[in-house]
């Protein structure tokens, strides 16, 4: 299972508790979590029973309501709290130059973190970005200097490029929305 199926996961968890695997998977297809982080049905409650064992999350007895079948219910743990914290702080600082992955799972649960501390990540990321467009131009210069790569090659960089500048983009627009106090962030919910 994946990292990103385990904080997608948690994260949902979180947001929705106490919350059964069936209104998470259908939740979570909203999302299309299937798409972007590779996420099944199965995959769900798999996660779910790995988080319940590593006492990230804990169970309830399961419960029938009417005619649907006896469901357990899952809320997040006092570890499963820091869990979810570390894990998204680690996605936040973080930038792939070739995955979405990370950015999709930030974005779905930012609201976790406090205001500052998502708007100094995705400064962070601005220029992250930077770096990783100047590190491509010089794979493209290697490529074209091997005697060995095909030259198509640098198109994968090329495209991990043009990806990561409508990355940043978005995470500038992002960025004065935070700014201007647009969302709502854990730092600002009472009773949290």
């Amino acid at each position: 299972m994946s990292s990103y199926t385990r904080l997608i996961v948690l994260g949902a968890v979180y947001q929705f508790q106490p919350v059964h695997g069936y209104f998470l998977r259908r939740e979570l297809s909203t999302w299309h979590v299937d798409e972007w982080a590779n996420t099944r049905p199965g995959s769900i409650y798999n996660a779910l029973k790995s988080l319940s064992r590593d006492e990230y999350i804990t169970a309830s007895d399961p419960e029938t309501q009417g005619n649907y079948p006896a469901r357990t219910k899952y809320s997040i743990s006092s570890i499963g709290k820091v869990e979810l914290l570390r894990m998204l702080r680690s996605t936040l600082w973080s930038d792939e130059a070739f995955d979405t992955k990370a950015v999709m799972a930030l974005t779905s649960f930012m609201f976790v973190l406090s205001r500052p501390e998502v708007i100094t990540g995705l400064e962070h990321r601005i220029s992250k970005i930077d770096a990783i467009v100047t590190a491509n131009d010089f794979h493209i210069e290697d490529t074209l200097r091997s005697d060995t790569t095909p030259k198509y090659v640098q198109e994968l960089f090329k495209l991990s490029t043009s990806r990561l500048r409508a990355e940043q983009q978005w995470a500038q627009q992002l960025l004065q929305l935070l700014q201007r106090g647009e969302y709502q962030f854990a730092d600002e919910v009472s009773g949290d």
